[in-house]
């Protein structure tokens, strides 16, 4: 059984991975501990060897230098991180993780293949989404789709024949949040809109709840100085803080007993306070949503949603459920919550592409056509998504105090896939003989012309500069044609029209080059899991 394809939600605070059974249904593979979520942490023992999921959670506490959590808000970023001598980037990190998930589950299930989907938040960018694919790679696996969260949540619950719906997913994990408006019928999943924020999760959450315990025991215990200045106390309040978000989702009250030198103390916290300390966190995920409603309707009239799903494990919360009751009045639906996504991921593989037809940097679908996909019921569905971010170009004006430099978008978030767009730039001085092109990609949440508001996403090397013209009169047209598939992979043509001169470029952000890859791999395929 080496062509089934497992579906992995890679996740900021858990993960998990599922696989088509053999009654064709979705199942997530439970972990060694037999848990259905692996906690997305990595401690590095030595220089040979790594433990992923609780046990290395547990050791956040003994070895907080050598345990990485939270590792997903750094991807399609250049940090690195030296562990025993080893530098180690997000990629590589994530890749342990993505490793240990299906070392394990091959165990459990005598599946061989190699073959994954990962599934990425919605608005992940060009960057982070190559990154998640290069973690698939240097982990040695075969990375058959790369698939929004919010779309792979749909496919969880079902494409019901004879229906279709526009549905809005609120998807609230441990370190981000996306939402998402969808129209779906019996063959099709049409993303409209897509919303969020890379940093907002649950562990935001847990920040505040970890300040408003903290606060409350120095008060108990009439401390003069702040205990989280001490490391272990802060870890062992870090763990404590998670459960008792937990049992404050169940109950009105819970309390954790804290110590400090010779002070001990009971603290109790009721769940009216620790939705009062993270009000304005909730309200922030609820004025996201309006906009993904107002970016709907600005783009599709009348648009409404007829079907809410709640996603992702923060979700179950009850400060997030009235929120959105009393801001919308919605009845909303509840899916697996951490389940659905690597559920999805696994319905969305179920039928993937022969490898014939991917190239090195593409994936299933990404012909410029949206990817038609056979499900597990037999059924084939259509899905097409939306451009995550605006992409632009860095042009000059002219204002009173001198030339400016600005990004104008010729692509913008929520265009939908594929695209083509073709617009005219013009040369900025006389005798110009070549045009150095630079792209963007918005980097805030909503477009900024601002450079420094922007990430560069323009390939490295010549190949972003058209050379060779005859000397241009200033404000000569340079004619441009912007291509991106479905799967968001985006070229840019230009062409000088007098003399016939055109460039062809990529726009495939990467900050590992493949050097960097295949050294990474050696790496990890280098570590070994402690047993």
């Amino acid at each position: 059984m080496n062509d089934k394809v497992f579906g992995i939600d890679l996740g900021t605070t858990y993960s998990a991975i599922a696989f088509i059974n053999e009654n064709n249904q979705p199942e997530v593979i439970r972990n060694r501990e037999g848990d259905e979520t692996t906690p997305s942490v990595v401690y590095f023992e030595n220089a040979s060897n790594f433990v992923v999921g609780k046990e290395a959670k547990n050791e956040i506490l003994l070895s907080p230098d050598t345990t990485m959590m939270l590792i997903k808000r750094h991807m399609g970023t250049n940090i690195s991180f030296n562990y025993h001598g080893t530098q180690h980037g997000p990629e590589s990190i994530s890749a342990i993780i993505l490793k240990d998930l299906v070392d394990y589950a091959r165990e459990a299930t005598g599946i061989e293949s190699n073959k994954v989907v990962i599934t990425v938040p919605a608005y992940f960018g060009i960057a982070e989404k190559q990154a998640t694919r290069q973690a698939g790679e240097i982990a040695g696996l075969d990375v058959v789709g790369i698939v929004e969260e919010p779309v792979a949540a749909a496919l969880s619950v079902g494409i019901r024949p004879g229906e279709a719906r526009t549905v809005l997913v609120y998807d609230l994990g441990g370190g981000t949040f996306d939402c998402t408006i969808m129209e779906i019928s019996e063959s099709h999943v049409d993303v409209i809109v897509v919303d969020g924020k890379r940093e907002l999760g649950g562990a935001d959450w847990d920040a505040r709840l970890f300040d408003l315990v903290r606060d409350r025991f120095v008060a108990q215990a009439g401390l003069a100085e702040d205990p989280a200045a001490d490391q272990d106390f802060a870890q062992k309040l870090s763990m404590q803080v998670e459960d008792l978000k937990k049992s404050l989702s169940r109950r009105e009250s819970a309390s954790v007993t804290l110590s400090y030198g010779a002070a001990l103390e009971k603290v109790e916290v009721r769940r009216a306070e620790f939705e009062e300390a993270t009000r304005s966190l909730v309200d922030e995920t609820i004025e996201i949503v309006r906009r993904t409603l107002a970016s709907g309707q600005e783009k599709r009239q009348g648009l409404r949603p007829t079907e809410i799903l709640l996603v992702g494990g923060s979700s179950r919360m009850p400060m997030v459920e009235a929120a959105l009751q009393a801001a919308f009045g919605w009845t909303l639906r509840k899916t697996d919550l951490d389940l659905a996504v690597a559920k999805g991921a696994a319905v969305y593989g179920f039928d993937p592409l022969p490898p014939v037809q991917r190239g090195e940097d593409s994936q299933p679908g990404n012909q410029g056509t949206p990817a038609t996909r056979q499900l597990p019921s037999g059924k084939a569905v259509t899905i097409s998504s939306v451009l995550s971010r605006s992409l632009g170009l860095r042009y000059v004006r002219s204002t009173a105090s001198g030339p400016e430099e600005y990004v104008g978008f010729e692509a913008h978030a929520n265009d939908s896939l594929p695209l083509r767009q073709q617009f005219d730039a013009y040369t900025n001085s006389e005798g110009q003989t070549s045009v150095a092109i630079h792209i963007y990609e918005q980097a805030g949440e909503v477009e900024h012309e601002a450079v420094e508001s922007n990430r560069e996403v323009t390939p490295d090397g010549p190949g972003a500069v058209l050379t060779g013209l005859s000397p241009l009169p200033k404000g000569s047209a340079i004619q441009f044609e912007l291509e991106i598939t479905a799967e968001g992979v985006a070229t840019l043509s230009a062409l000088e029209p007098v003399t016939g001169k055109r460039i062809r470029v990529k726009i495939l952000l990467s900050v590992m080059q493949k050097e960097d890859v295949d050294r990474a791999k050696g790496v990890v395929a280098r570590l070994t899991r402690r047993e």
